[in-house]
């Protein structure tokens, strides 16, 4: 894909997914203007998180912060991995698997909360040790 093409469906948040000349898949995620700061992100309860455990409806909890990963799923590389783990804590797998620096920073376009502090796994204090490299 030419790097203009690529500019300007990025310009649009329409994201090509995969490698080479043959990818055609894409994937439209929320504008940066729409993405929530961190000081405004709701809390969601993991019972909340569990009601969300389909293909057409999925959220994952990656460190203790929520994201609903549902219009990625098709095109993700790894979605029969995620749905093993829809509507509930992804972390240990999403840690496992090696994620390149901008798949780690389009998780922001799919953060919708976090995780109240009291069934916090991860992020315990001031301990972020374990979440290294994932978006702020």
């Amino acid at each position: 894909m030419s790097s203009a093409l690529t500019n300007l469906l990025q310009s649009l948040r329409i994201v090509p997914l995969g490698h080479g000349k043959s990818s055609n898949q894409v994937v439209v995620v929320p504008s940066k203007k729409e993405r929530l700061k961190l000081e405004d992100l709701p809390e969601i309860a993991l019972e909340e998180v569990a009601q969300h455990d389909s293909f057409d409806d999925c959220w994952v909890v990656i460190y203790d912060r929520v994201y609903d990963v549902t219009h990625f799923l098709r095109f993700h590389p790894g979605g029969d991995v995620i749905m093993d783990h829809a509507g509930r804590d992804a972390t240990i797998a999403f840690h496992g698997t090696g994620h390149s620096g901008d798949a780690i920073e389009m998780m922001k376009d799919f953060l919708i909360g976090q995780l109240p502090t009291k069934q916090h796994i991860f992020r315990t204090g001031k301990n972020k040790v374990l979440s290294l490299g994932i978006p702020e």
